[in-house]
């Protein structure tokens, strides 16, 4: 398997995967118009906030993020995405996307949560002087789905704790500080 970054014509492909995922998942899912338009949204910065894990043999770019090599072109078996936001008292790097079911427990989950794990903590040091000056933390988030039972599995690995807050129905959120 291997990462890349987003490109504009991957859009109905994500679609797509989103869709099997929250049908899977029983999770509530965006119509296809709604995802589109979120993945266009200039703030959203997709171009750098989104990663895609192929089903490349590549040992060249193991778990790696960049361009496709020439003549390497894998299915996309899951994508996630990396949000900054602001509340009133902290910094959130939201970290949400899916997988196609076919291809879950077999470490792409994992892969693209470290990849945005290691995106969030490079754009934190960029904030980390704001943050202490008004003595916000700064948090890594990721949604994952109630009814799989690997998500809490994955967040314990990455030390993250479920949290009360509303989201999505099917979705929970975890998050560790940064």
């Amino acid at each position: 398997m291997r990462i890349r970054y987003f490109r504009q014509g991957d859009i109905p492909t994500l679609a797509h995967i989103q869709q099997l995922a929250a049908q899977a998942d029983n999770v509530d899912s965006m119509s296809m118009v709604d995802f589109e338009e979120w993945l266009a949204q200039p703030e959203l910065q997709a171009e750098s906030n989104i990663f895609l894990i192929t089903d490349d043999d590549d040992d060249l770019n193991n778990w790696g993020t960049g361009d496709v090599l020439d003549g390497i072109e894998g299915e996309v078996v899951g994508y996630t995405v990396l949000q900054m936001r602001r509340s009133h008292h902290a910094y959130h790097f939201l970290c949400e996307g899916a997988v196609l079911p076919q291809h879950q427990r077999r470490g792409a989950g994992q892969a693209l949560l470290i990849c945005a794990l290691n995106h969030a903590r490079l754009r934190a040091s960029e904030i980390e002087f704001e943050a202490q000056q008004q003595s916000f933390p700064i948090y890594f988030e990721a949604l994952l789905p109630v009814e799989d039972p690997a998500s809490k599995r994955l967040a314990a690995k990455f030390d993250m704790y479920s949290t009360n807050e509303p989201g999505l129905k099917g979705m929970q959120l975890y998050r560790s500080e940064l």
